[in-house]
């Protein structure tokens, strides 16, 4: 008996959690897609009119709404829980030996398998879509961003291609009065090893430095993980490898979080289960979307700032998470 209560019961558990976070997460998604899409609209001119605007919204909105998915999973477990509670399934199942860890374990697999399947469509399919936004956005500079740096005595800009080759490239040379001695201009050149080789007809100038000539956080956040293994072998600067660190670890650790966040609601849903009601675990489940959103950011920017270690401010969140959880779970 034991054995078919938990297939029927667990079997509904995970559907119900499946279509309650799902449908939290396309929630948070079109409010999102309908705030930007007003915003965009302030800015429409000839060349881009409202359907321009409307597709270039559409393409980065999936790719965008991955922000949302730890805060849609905490929700939607706390509601596919409460509403169980209401219809008393869990005290059934606490009165026939199932331990509240194993309620939100299986209550856990249904956004569990969602997040996953989102994960690896933002990875094939969402991030290349943004990538078109851009496009759309940007025709004429899609692939050529304009990036200044100062080399000792060298102000440097130029427009990246591509990884290696950049395009207009300008060098204004200071003397030892910080006054401008000379400024000259170049087509074209490559980027090897820290080193601006800059080929040109006339003459040809090597520039022996490591200047940090990272692409913008916005295009980065549209590097697939394997791109960000890649790119991260191009870089040496400390400050460029910590950037390209955390957004590795970031994506690496998402299905971590998302773990963390499924016990957390978990927790706090058999804290509660006597006077919760399905509004309450929203409210709940969004301050604390927010508290630990708000919690991850100033973590990495802190560990930005001072250099320290980037792989523990993605995973001092997380073990908050996880001690809360666990000394909920000891009081229940």
């Amino acid at each position: 008996m034991m054995k078919n209560i938990f297939n029927t019961y667990s079997r509904h558990l995970v559907i119900k959690s499946f279509l309650i976070s799902a449908l939290v997460w396309i929630v948070m998604l079109f409010l999102d897609f309908a705030v930007t899409l007003v915003m965009e609209l302030e800015n429409l001119s000839d060349a881009k009119n409202f359907f321009t605007k409307l597709n270039l919204v559409l393409y980065e909105q999936l790719h965008k709404g991955m922000q949302y998915l730890e805060s849609s999973m905490l929700i939607g477990t706390l509601i596919a829980l409460s509403i169980f509670n209401q219809q008393g399934n869990l005290v059934f199942l606490r009165s026939a030996g199932f331990s509240p860890l194993k309620i939100v374990l299986v209550s856990g697999l249904g956004p569990l398998i969602l997040s996953a399947a989102l994960i690896f469509l933002d990875e094939t399919l969402f991030m290349d879509l943004a990538k078109t936004s851009k496009i759309i956005n940007q025709p004429n500079q899609s692939a050529k961003l304009a990036q200044w740096e100062m080399v000792e005595k060298n102000l440097i800009g130029l427009r990246r291609l591509n990884d290696d080759e950049v395009e207009g490239i300008r060098i204004i040379a200071f003397n030892d009065q910080q006054r401008i001695s000379s400024f000259s201009i170049y087509q074209e050149g490559e980027l090897d090893n820290g080193k601006l080789v800059i080929a040109d007809p006339s003459t040809q100038k090597i520039f022996d430095f490591t200047a940090s000539f990272l692409p913008s956080n916005n295009l980065l956040e549209n590097f697939s993980l394997p791109s960000l293994l890649k790119l991260k072998n191009t870089y040496q600067l400390e400050k460029d490898l910590q950037k390209i660190d955390s957004l590795i670890y970031s994506r690496a650790l998402l299905p971590i979080s998302i773990i963390a966040i499924i016990f957390l609601a978990g927790s706090l849903m058999f804290d509660s289960s006597r006077s919760g009601g399905v509004g309450r675990q929203i409210i709940i489940g969004i301050s604390f979307g927010i508290i630990y959103d708000l919690m991850k950011d100033l973590s990495v920017a802190s560990f930005l700032t001072y250099q320290w270690p980037i792989v523990i401010a993605h995973l001092l969140p997380i073990m908050i998470l996880f001690g809360i959880g666990i000394y909920k779970f000891k009081r229940i």
